[in-house]
């Protein structure tokens, strides 16, 4: 990462030491997400670090609202478009 502070060029060397890092980690899972993960697992389980791992939550039913399809139960002035991803 670098700095211009007072027109001198700085590099800050923990972010050069984390992307050299990221590199190096993506060459050697060859770039693919899911390799990536699963490195970082193995080396979570074999780094001898304790870890915390919380049971997946399952949605309360009955906090769960009706929804109903007929169109003529929607609201004036609602937007019924479907979103978009900007």
């Amino acid at each position: 990462h670098h700095l211009i502070y007072w027109r001198i060029e700085m590099i800050d060397p923990i972010v050069a030491e984390i992307r050299a890092t990221r590199e190096r980690i993506a060459e050697e899972s060859g770039c693919d997400v899911h390799a990536i993960a699963e490195a970082a697992r193995k080396r979570q389980q074999t780094s001898g670090v304790r870890t915390v791992s919380r049971p997946k939550r399952v949605p309360d039913a009955s906090l769960a609202k009706p929804v109903s399809l007929d169109p003529e139960s929607v609201p004036s002035g609602t937007d019924t478009s479907a979103p978009t991803v900007s």
